[in-house]
Order: C-alpha cells, then structure tokens, then sequence
C-alpha cells in the first residue's frame, strides 16, 4: 500500500518534517501563548483521565492553579464522572495528538511532520508538562508563540491532508502508515488554536 509521504507528494502536500513560514503572512492567531499553554494543560489532564487516571486529584489541582473555569462543559463532566465510556475514555485519550499540536505552537515540540507516528508520551510527561501538583507559572510564562507564517503552515498542511484523508476513508485508499486520529486532533487544534469557538464547539470541517 501506498505510503502517506508518496500519497502526499502526489497531491503537492510538502512532507518535510518542518515547514517554512509563508512569506509576509504576519496575522496573529486569536489566542494568546498563555492561553494555549494552559489548553495544553487541560488537555493533559483529560488524556490522563482517558488513561485511568483517578480525576478527581487532577481537578482539585486545576482548581488549586486556577484553571479549572479553563476546561470546556464537557472536559468538567467526564472529570467529574465514574461512569465514562469506552469511547469517551478513548477519545480522551486521543486527546494527547491535539495536546502536541499545540504545544508546538507555543514552541514546546520542536517538529509535527506527517501524521505518521503518535506524540512522544515520555516525553509529554517527564519533559515537558508540568507535572500534577507543581505550580503552572513557569511552564505557562515561558510558552512563546510560534510566527503567524509557520502556524498557517502547518495548518494549511492539516487541512488539506484531512481534505485528501476522508475520501480515501470511503474508498479504502488511505495510506496504511497514516493514523487517522493523529491527523483529527491535530486538525481539531488547528481549528481552535486560528478560531474563535469554544473548544466544545470546534468544527473540522473539510
């Protein structure tokens, strides 16, 4: 089966690992790097709570940090619930490729490439994030946003491979090295991070 790195050749997708910024494109993202930075951190929580995590201890510490008002109706509900589905508790889990996606926005992760691999979970917990029960000052002042022409880069590119991806769903030709949930969360990001919606009410659409 065709590879994602061909596949997207094909369509003039660039595959490069890092992509160059879009010359005089100087439009800031409606979100400030504070704002995606404590995002990340909500989304941390609920991939851990995806994972079996006990919540209730990590929203006693959103609350401690005060962010908790940050997390979304339904982000609250399923922190809250003992009674989370499979599929809730999956999708949570998932959360984690929207995570990475924007912490490569405020300069967290060096490089997204292709969606080809899952985050760098190791890497996420020991490395980067502040860990349960540390102040979230530091990790939040030091977030620094990415220039306007690499974002719209990259998103551009995740748009359009999520363009190209849903047709080859419906038609079984989608490359077998492509992880198809990678790629919607890290469009489901992109959307939020250049919108105004509510993280609940994010559309991906294509």
């Amino acid at each position: 089966m065709i590879k994602t790195r061909q596949w997207a050749a094909s369509h003039g997708i660039d595959v490069a690992d890092s992509l160059p910024a879009i010359a005089d494109y100087d439009e800031p993202t409606p979100r400030t790097s504070q704002e995606i930075a404590i995002r990340t951190i909500i989304l941390h929580a609920i991939a851990a709570t995806g994972y079996g995590v006990d919540p209730e201890p990590i929203a006693e510490w959103l609350i401690e940090q005060s962010i908790w008002q940050y997390a979304s109706p339904a982000e609250q509900t399923l922190m809250k619930s003992t009674a989370s589905t499979d599929d809730e508790l999956s999708e949570a889990r998932w959360r984690q490729e929207a995570q990475w996606a924007l912490l490569w926005a405020i300069n967290k992760v060096h490089s997204l490439g292709l969606p080809t691999q899952t985050c760098d979970t190791g890497s996420l917990v020991d490395d980067i994030m502040p860990g349960r029960g540390e102040s979230i000052e530091p990790f939040v002042s030091s977030a620094r946003l990415r220039l306007p022409g690499e974002i719209l880069a990259e998103n551009d590119r995740t748009y359009n491979l999520h363009c190209y991806a849903r047709p080859a769903i419906r038609e079984s030709t989608l490359p077998g090295d492509l992880i198809y949930p990678v790629l919607f969360q890290r469009h489901y990001a992109f959307e939020w991070l250049t919108g105004d919606d509510q993280w609940d009410e994010v559309q991906t659409d294509t």
